[in-house]
């Protein structure tokens, strides 16, 4: 199992990754068999390559900042972020809770965001 400090750096490159609009390094985080639900209660992401699908869409529109301590219980983590969504040159702004489970090998087999749409704001 990977230690807490393996899992916080897995955690810090994900941020990087997602900052980067990088898709395929996002995926190389995650195992073959991964599941993402973004947001939690939306349509379930299932499979290294749908996974990287996502991420190819979306990460491109995203800034994305830890804006809290990174919580590692056993093989789980938590992670607060606030996310930077610009659309057509308008920006908003949303604060995500990202929970992950990893295997022992320290890759992430399962991502559920937690975050609403209902929530997204015009300012920091």
């Amino acid at each position: 199992m990977p230690s807490p400090e393996e899992i916080r750096s897995v955690m810090e490159r994900y941020a990087k990754l997602m900052c980067d609009g990088d898709a395929d390094g996002i995926a190389a985080l995650y195992s073959e068999n991964c599941f993402v639900e973004d947001p939690v209660g939306g349509d379930p992401i299932q499979g290294i390559e749908a996974v990287r699908g996502f991420y190819a869409a979306t990460s491109p529109n995203l800034q994305v900042e830890v804006s809290g301590p990174i919580c590692v219980a056993d093989n789980h983590c938590a992670m607060p972020m606030l996310a930077e969504l610009t659309m057509n040159d308008q920006k908003s702004y949303i604060d995500v809770i990202d929970v992950m489970t990893f295997d022992d090998d320290g890759k992430i087999t399962s991502m559920k965001a937690y975050w609403s749409p209902m929530e997204m704001r015009p300012t920091r």
